[in-house]
């Protein structure tokens, strides 16, 4: 799949399963794009998310598993990219439409999560939502 078809894939999945006056009881309120490498299925609620909040770089993060990931502060939800935000949209290189699109990301896996409990983070990153109890509804790759 490359970047253009990652992207309408994304936006087909979360439009059916947003919550609208139509899709109010199946639906959900929250819904984000999430990067990581651990291996998940589809129904699988996430673990919560750890907050470091001094990282130069949004992509720097302590290794799972090791002192300083346990270290951390731990939010009340999942961390994800908001997808009612458009922006999200934008992700990786769209001219280069031939490319397989996991070239463009520097974890193994992507995902759609989704919940209608919002959490808290005391210092979000740009688009970055957190979702309470997020369930994986999609595996983008």
């Amino acid at each position: 799949m490359n970047i253009v078809e990652m992207y309408d894939l994304c936006k087909k999945i979360y439009l059916e399963n947003v919550r609208t006056p139509e899709n109010w009881e199946n639906g959900f309120e929250y819904i984000g794009l999430r990067f990581e490498n651990k291996e998940r299925e589809i129904g699988e609620i996430c673990n919560n998310s750890k907050h470091n909040p001094n990282r130069e770089d949004e992509r720097e993060f302590p290794e799972y598993g090791t002192d300083k990931y346990f270290e951390m502060e731990e939010l009340d939800g999942t961390s994800a990219w908001d997808m009612s935000q458009k922006e999200v949209y934008a992700v990786g290189c769209l001219e280069n439409r031939k490319d397989d699109c996991r070239n463009h990301f520097i974890t193994d896996h992507c995902y759609i999560i989704a919940s209608n409990e919002l959490g808290k983070h005391p210092e979000p990153d740009y688009n970055e939502i957190v979702i309470k109890n997020a369930i994986v509804i999609a595996k983008i790759f």
